[in-house]
């Protein structure tokens, strides 16, 4: 029978664990200001310890070179949308309210991470073949999540009938839009403006009748909400 492991040891894995995770998102938050500064390629591990102030072999410790840097900067910020229970919300919410809190949790994201953001769409070519099927998959995986929220709304008569796949898509872009452009968008729109004009542009022109009758229910219709309603 294995010995168990004393508690004194489970703490010090555990503080062993925490540090490990620190280091990797500071040297992480390091290079993506950086590469969004300088761009990727004229970036090096060298300039990156020395934003930190650690030495180059610290790096190394936990990324294998510059790319597994970028690769697992980039994975972090889409794990993150994955961290959604969709099923649990759509049971929560319902599946209208559902995926309005799935655009909004994609806009808040995109502007809580616009570097990584920006960061992927310029640099995503810089990896290797392999993480960017990687990338692929979880970004796939998230559009699934949205997909899940539109099927379930047209199930319940509340959309009619669309292309889940391409409009899944169109979800992920329009929040990424926010960080990608929010250089000329936030001159006139908040995040909470913004978020009400995706409702206007993604979901209120498919929706039943049902549908905007549970819209203006919740007092959220397209015509109460948004930045063009309230300019005109």
């Amino acid at each position: 029978m294995p010995k168990p492991v004393p508690a004194s040891e489970e703490s010090a894995e555990e503080r062993s664990a925490s540090v490990a995770a620190r280091r990797t998102e500071q040297i992480a938050n390091a290079a993506v200001a950086l590469f969004s500064e300088r761009g990727y390629v004229p970036t090096t591990i060298e300039d990156i310890s020395n934003q930190i102030g650690v030495g180059k072999g610290l790096i190394y410790r936990y990324f294998k070179d510059k790319q597994d840097v970028l690769f697992r900067a980039l994975c972090a910020v889409l794990e993150k949308y994955k961290k959604v229970n969709v099923t649990a919300l759509v049971e929560e919410l319902g599946p209208l309210d559902a995926l309005r809190r799935m655009l909004a949790i994609d806009c808040a994201l995109a502007e809580e991470h616009a570097r990584e953001v920006t960061l992927a769409y310029r640099s995503t070519k810089d990896l290797d073949q392999e993480q960017r099927l990687q990338i692929m998959a979880i970004e796939t995986e998230i559009v699934g999540q949205l997909r899940q929220c539109l099927e379930a709304c047209i199930q319940e008569g509340l959309m009619r009938p669309l292309d889940v796949r391409i409009m899944g898509y169109q979800f992920l872009m329009f929040g990424q839009t926010w960080a990608l452009k929010k250089w000329a968008l936030g001159k006139e729109y908040t995040l909470s403006d913004y978020v009400a004009e995706g409702e206007n542009l993604l979901i209120a022109p498919f929706l039943t009748e049902a549908g905007r009758r549970k819209m203006t229910a919740a007092g959220t219709g397209p015509a109460t909400k948004g930045h063009r309603a309230k300019a005109r």
